[in-house]
């Protein structure tokens, strides 16, 4: 019965999964700041039909420091009104001049996101894997992020599948929130150590890590 549940559970979650598409880029110092307010300028302006996009900071990837992430219903994708040429044209612009395009962009489907604070936690340590057994890894993990819902509290994690990018293979990414890297390293200690992880890591059909890194919420609209 708990496996039918689960299984009838993870046919939700998939059939509403959202689309997601990430841009790696990297900027001097100097330039980020400018990047910011053109990022704000258009996005603010411009909105989403559903889901949301984030400017982060990306650090501990090899030739990225920044990335925009674009989240949303794949079947209600685009902005709210018509973005005149001029406009995007000159936001494509104004963005090119302060940055270069970075390694290890992607296109996803979220498979699971447990919502929480996220004004509170923006800083995100992410994973880059290949799953041995995707149905299996997926209904393992959906598990795993219940089970430790008392020890994460409105912290937020998730797992997706990729579905386009030059990634050395990787099929799959997880990611987990915390306030700083002080409180990831604390969670990742706590979580490694429950009966619920060791089950995770038992049941989750095996999988390979590529890459791991830090992202930080800068911008959120």
């Amino acid at each position: 019965m708990k496996k039918f549940i689960l299984i009838t559970f993870l046919n939700i979650c998939f059939a509403n999964a959202q689309s997601i598409r990430t841009y790696n880029f990297v900027s001097d110092t100097d330039d980020a700041s400018i990047i910011g307010e053109v990022f704000n300028d258009f996005h603010g302006k411009y909105k989403k039909k559903s889901g949301g996009v984030i400017l982060q900071q990306v650090r501990f990837l090899d030739d990225v420091t920044h990335r925009i992430l674009y989240y949303g219903d794949p079947e209600n994708w685009g902005m709210k009104e018509k973005v005149p040429q001029e406009a995007w044209s000159n936001y494509i612009n104004r963005m090119r001049i302060h940055r270069n395009s970075g390694k290890g962009s992607y296109t996803a489907k979220s498979m699971y996101w447990k919502g929480g604070d996220r004004d509170k936690y923006k800083v995100g340590r992410q994973w880059l894997f290949k799953a041995k057994d995707p149905s299996k890894y997926a209904a393992a993990y959906v598990k795993f992020a219940k089970a430790i819902e008392p020890i994460i509290g409105e912290r937020m994690m998730g797992v997706g599948k990729i579905e386009m990018g030059d990634l050395n293979g990787a099929t799959h990414y997880t990611v987990f929130y915390g306030e700083n890297m002080q409180d990831l390293d604390i969670m990742a200690d706590k979580i490694r150590a429950s009966k619920a992880y060791q089950e995770f890591v038992k049941t989750n059909g095996g999988s390979e890590i590529l890459v791991s890194y830090m992202v930080r919420d800068l911008i959120r609209l």
